[in-house]
């Protein structure tokens, strides 16, 4: 969540509108996402100060044509207009963003409001969220999420927000979006610690780690590397899928376990392509069993070759202490730097009590970029 921040502006006249799915970034009736995508780009640039997190059109659209899993709104505050026409993509001054999932969890909700830091203080963004958080409730739903950026963690030494795990800490001067969340009812259940990694990693480094890796491993565990994850290896990867919604730390989340199977992976890549993005996967697999041990991701998005994001990394309980995480991870960046040798950085993101992969992120050359609070309400 965005909130306000500095003094009062001039009032201005605006409303509440809720958008539905266009088909393509084209479409007449695309406007309000292009607005959306403008106001996402803005908040980025005065939250971290670079765009690289920003949402494009393309993912934006695409989002609210995929809805197989979760029932998704939109809503976009517009200014009035003095002509009295149609608002096109300028005049979005905020949105929010409501997803429902369909199957799992169906007690909670995902809830997204952003406004543009200009137009901050007006009541744009408590409109936007109790529109949001009402519709959720008439949905049924008892528990909202959300999520709020701050460009870097406390200092030891200042006044700061700290989580319910009593792990990290987002400084109280620059976590304006956490205290408006705050002021709604939400409670701070976990921070996670936003990375980056200047690529390309020292080949010889690099090979240390994967080798080192290997050995630990043994001959038992083959890697496998993809750009997208081939049908036979679906039911592998939805099963760290799973397991990657129950055993990472969540802190006190009040979020079980979602189930994926094949056909859910199948859209899930479905989704990615059409939003102009691609998975770059490193999978392990047992050798003895056949079974998918781990994996790693990188998310490469079309129009934006300097940087990477770090997806999901796993490894299953029933194959840990071998060394898979280190070993996906290094493979995955040495097929990233042969395939894609343009780019620049990875971001990631981390629970700050996740020390572990910390642990091996720190070890590879990610360092803090940045935090992010997880927030909860109950009703």
């Amino acid at each position: 969540m965005t909130s306000p921040s500095g003094s009062a502006p001039e009032p201005t006249t605006w409303r509440i509108l809720e958008v539905t799915a266009v088909p393509s970034t084209d479409h007449p009736d695309a406007w309000a996402y292009r607005g959306i995508a403008a106001v996402d780009h803005a908040v980025e640039i005065a939250t971290r100060g670079y765009d690289d997190l920003a949402r494009t059109l393309q993912q934006v659209v695409s989002g609210m044509l995929h809805q197989e899993y979760a029932h998704k709104q939109r809503f976009v505050a517009v200014l009035d207009r003095a002509d009295g026409g149609t608002p096109t993509a300028d005049d979005v001054i905020g949105y929010g963003f409501l997803a429902l999932t369909r199957e799992h969890n169906t007690h909670t909700a995902d809830v997204y409001v952003g406004v543009r830091p200009d137009h901050r203080r007006r009541g744009i963004g408590t409109a936007l969220a109790d529109r949001a958080e009402q519709a959720a409730a008439d949905a049924g739903r008892t528990t909202f999420f959300t999520w709020s950026a701050s460009p870097r963690e406390a200092a030891e030494d200042e006044e700061a927000l700290v989580p319910a795990t009593g792990v990290g800490r987002l400084p109280a001067s620059a976590a304006g979006g956490t205290r408006f969340a705050l002021g709604r009812g939400y409670t701070i259940e976990q921070v996670e610690r936003m990375s980056r990694l200047d690529l390309p990693v020292d080949p010889g480094k690099l090979a240390e780690f994967e080798a080192e890796a290997r050995a630990k491993a043994g001959d038992d565990y083959r890697t496998h590397t993809w750009e997208g994850i081939p049908e036979d290896w679906h039911d592998g990867y939805a099963q760290l899928m799973t397991r990657m919604s129950t055993d990472v730390p969540q802190g006190e989340l009040d979020f079980g376990e979602e189930t994926w199977d094949a056909e859910r992976v199948r859209v899930y890549l479905a989704d990615r392509a059409d939003s102009g993005e691609r998975l770059l996967t490193t999978l392990v697999e047992h050798v003895p069993s056949g079974e998918v041990a781990g994996g790693t991701s990188f998310l490469l998005l079309d129009g934006k070759p300097s940087f990477v994001f770090q997806e999901e990394t796993i490894v299953l309980k029933s194959h840990r202490g071998h060394r898979l995480g280190m070993l996906v991870k290094a493979v995955n960046l040495r097929e990233l730097a042969a395939r894609y040798p343009q780019t620049e950085r990875a971001h990631t993101f981390n629970a700050e009590e996740n020390a572990h992969m910390l642990g091996i992120n720190v070890a590879l050359g990610f360092r803090p970029s940045g935090a992010e609070a997880a927030l909860q309400k109950r009703l």
